[in-house]
């Protein structure tokens, strides 16, 4: 491990911002030293800034933009010039697509958004602590995290609403960090349930992932209001046609890295990525309808997955009903028997309450104690041995608050 200490510059106006990075660089146990600070705007930068600069030679910079984002990006990609190994930490408002992309390509390792934080610039040190040598803390507890794959091999089972709802209670449950990416490249649509315009897809991290480290990552994955985050197929379907197998094996190996939870909704043919996310996954979950057509396709596409299952944990292929009906003439005795497979788990049908959230772009486990949702938090909780709140929703909070209501005469209603 490298002990010798990081120099660093922090280049800013703004007298608040100096002094909260100082304070927490400060602070850190990852070795960086403050050796220099820069206080004028860019325009007023001179020759003898630049022979501080020189002289100092700073592996990192922490550049505030916010006076001026175009010439504070060129000013970015001088000092990298300069300097390939130096790391630059941009800082400033949030910035449009054009000018973010124009910050990558600049050589911007990083770019934290305003308000810069404490806990924001912990995070990011702690991100680059491996790049100078270093573990930091969250590398050395943290554990690469666990990637569902849900698939269906037949068109309209509801897994893409699966998919996305299990993303979303699986944060709500843990309160871990989960990432939901949509690689249905042609046509996919969990950016559309989840009720968000993403700025940039999967397709763009492939196009740029040879200088994507974390940080830069955060640039692509759109962040909903439940705090799952996101990273969407292109809206065009055109784009798909520039991602390989092998991209997507280091990118998905990349982000479970970064991620304790990687929930994936496949494509629905066994393409290149589709095959490359079966690899990189801990847990493929079939989903099907309790239908003749589902259980024909799923009974065809067995072989290959339970090959490719060979050198997977026993449980690594999971079956998951959706739309299940007890009454339906298709038992689920009779759906293991063909399969050769236990069900795992079912969702009920509630086909008018998925829909209805579907069309308000709000997931079904936020807004409905429906049946579908019931069966969907109880799956999360199966997935994780995580017991959650109790059927009735009445939780502890309830537990304390009636005896509350008592006291100061509030009724129940």
């Amino acid at each position: 491990m490298n002990d010798q200490k990081i120099k660093s510059a922090i280049i800013s106006t703004d007298v608040e911002l100096r002094s909260l990075v100082a304070k927490v660089v400060g602070e850190d146990d990852m070795g960086i030293v403050v050796g220099l600070e820069v206080v004028v705007p860019f325009h007023e930068i001179n020759d003898s800034h630049l022979e501080q600069l020189r002289q100092l030679s700073p592996e990192l910079i922490f550049l505030d933009v916010s006076d001026d984002p175009v010439m504070g990006l060129k000013f970015a990609q001088f000092l990298v010039e300069g300097a390939p190994n130096r790391r630059v930490v941009g800082m400033g408002e949030v910035l449009t697509p054009e000018l973010l992309m124009q910050a990558m390509q600049a050589g911007v390792t990083e770019y934290l958004p305003a308000p810069v934080t404490v806990e924001k610039i912990q995070d990011t040190i702690d991100r680059l602590a491996r790049k100078f040598g270093h573990r930091g803390v969250e590398e050395r507890k943290r554990e690469p995290g666990k990637l569902f794959a849900f698939f269906s091999p037949k068109g309209g089972a509801g897994s893409t609403s699966v998919a996305t709802n299990t993303a979303v209670s699986l944060h709500i449950l843990t309160r871990r960090r989960v990432l939901l990416v949509d690689l249905d490249l042609e046509l996919g649509e969990t950016a559309l349930l989840l009720g968000v315009e993403p700025r940039f897809s999967f397709v763009d991290l492939v196009r740029n992932f040879h200088r994507v480290d974390a940080g830069l990552l955060a640039s692509y994955i759109e962040r909903h209001d439940s705090g799952v985050e996101l990273l969407s197929a292109p809206f065009h379907p055109a784009k798909a046609e520039t991602v390989t197998g092998d991209q997507i094996r280091q990118i998905l190996h990349f982000l479970k890295q970064h991620y304790d939870y990687v929930i994936v909704d496949s494509s629905k043919s066994f393409t290149a990525p589709t095959l490359a996310t079966f690899e990189q996954a801990d847990g493929v979950f079939l989903v099907t309808n309790v239908d003749l057509p589902s259980l024909r396709n799923i009974t065809r596409c067995l072989p290959l997955l339970e090959r490719m299952g060979a050198v997977k944990e026993d449980d690594w292929l999971r079956i998951l009903v959706n739309r299940y009906q007890p009454n339906a003439p298709i038992t689920l005795k009779e759906i293991e028997k063909t399969l050769g497979i236990p069900v795992f788990w079912t969702l009920s049908n509630d086909f008018e309450a998925v829909m209805n959230s579907i069309n308000q772009g709000k997931p079904i486990v936020l807004q409905e104690k429906t049946a579908y949702a019931k069966d969907l938090k109880g799956f999360v909780s199966a997935l994780t041995g995580i017991s959650g709140p109790s059927e009735d929703g009445k939780g502890l909070l309830d537990s304390i608050g009636r005896p509350l209501k008592k006291i100061f005469n509030r009724s129940d209603a």
